[in-house]
């Protein structure tokens, strides 16, 4: 046991001695994407393990939350052993500090992973209460401080994934954050290295284009900051929260309005056949739940499931479970008596 731990100890050494090369983004990328087919692969054998133990409805309901858990296990196993994730042996990388000259260390792993798994989610969630207070708070002419929060978060990514086809350090914010670059664990051959050198040309034509659509992007929503932050300084009244249509219209692209909140429902449950007797008995049951419909509301299609479940699937996927028609959640209709 010893001897072994001595050699481990000796290997590491050797390999904080050495100058391997660092990783350059086309690798990265590569292992990025083997590493995403076979988190798509886990994440169907646990959904599907899921729907035998539970129900279709909880697996509808928790999509998200799935596939967290399959990304925390998946790298759990591999990273939190301080090993090498699928997409990472495919290409031969390995963790090391920024200067390249010292292995990740396993507390630094494990922080890593629970970070880069959960951590989007969690802020996501609190986001989204953030935003709905605010909405409950404010007037609808004044964007919020969650709404310019979220457009300096979008800008600072954009940056982010630029400089990377630029220089290949970090493809993830995170890693970023804890230091964590590829290093190749192996020395190249020159045909391999010149065929690395073309690569890295390629992604910087790409980090050229994606610069000139940032520019592109940005450049309207910085220039309406800084005229919103003059105004201020004049002393006009103008607030710098109270940005121009661009500002608002980014910020709130994905925002959907005119869903009734659960206070404003009639509700009706299908158990009680003396509500809308018009609907046989045969179809009073939703076939994602498999209980008899509260609220039944209808999709454009005219297929009708239960209010809750009809709403998380297609804030999920915009499409009848039935037919798969499109249906967004603002064309869904509850029915009433």
């Amino acid at each position: 046991m010893d001897y072994d731990n001595d050699l481990k100890k000796n290997s590491l050494a050797r390999l904080s001695q050495l100058r391997f090369p660092f990783a350059d983004a086309p690798s990265i990328v590569q292992a990025h994407q083997k590493d995403e087919q076979i988190q798509t692969l886990l994440t169907l054998k646990i959904t599907d393990l899921c729907r035998l133990i539970k129900n279709q409805l909880f697996v509808n309901s928790y999509p998200k939350e799935l596939s967290i858990l399959t990304k925390l296990l998946y790298l759990l196993f591999t990273t939190g052993r301080r090993g090498k994730t699928l997409g990472e042996e495919y290409v031969d990388l390995i963790y090391t500090n920024k200067s390249g000259t010292k292995l990740t260390g396993r507390i630094r792993m494990i922080l890593f992973v629970f970070s880069y798994s959960i951590c989007p989610y969690f802020i996501t969630k609190l986001y989204k209460k953030l935003v709905q207070s605010e909405k409950e708070s404010k007037a609808e002419d004044t964007i919020s401080i969650t709404g310019f929060c979220e457009v300096f978060l979008d800008f600072i990514l954009d940056l982010h994934m630029t400089l990377f086809y630029f220089k290949g350090s970090f493809y993830s914010t995170f890693k970023r954050i804890f230091g964590m670059r590829y290093i190749f664990r192996h020395v190249m051959a020159e045909n391999e290295a010149k065929f690395r050198r073309e690569g890295i040309r390629t992604y910087k034509v790409l980090g050229y284009i994606l610069l000139t659509q940032n520019i592109l992007k940005w450049y309207p929503v910085l220039r309406s900051a800084l005229r919103s932050w003059m105004y201020e300084k004049k002393g006009t009244g103008d607030s710098i929260i109270n940005l121009s249509p661009a500002l608002r219209q980014h910020s709130e692209h994905n925002s959907i309005e005119g869903i009734p909140n659960e206070s404003q429902l009639t509700h009706i449950n299908l158990s009680d056949k003396k509500q809308l007797p018009y609907i046989p008995e045969s179809s009073r049951k939703c076939i994602l739940c498999l209980t008899n419909m509260t609220d039944p509301s209808c999709a454009p299609c005219g297929h009708l499931f239960c209010w809750d479940c009809l709403m998380s699937w297609c804030k999920e996927r915009p499409e009848c479970p039935l037919c798969r028609q499109k249906c967004r959640p603002q064309g869904i209709l509850v029915l009433q008596q």
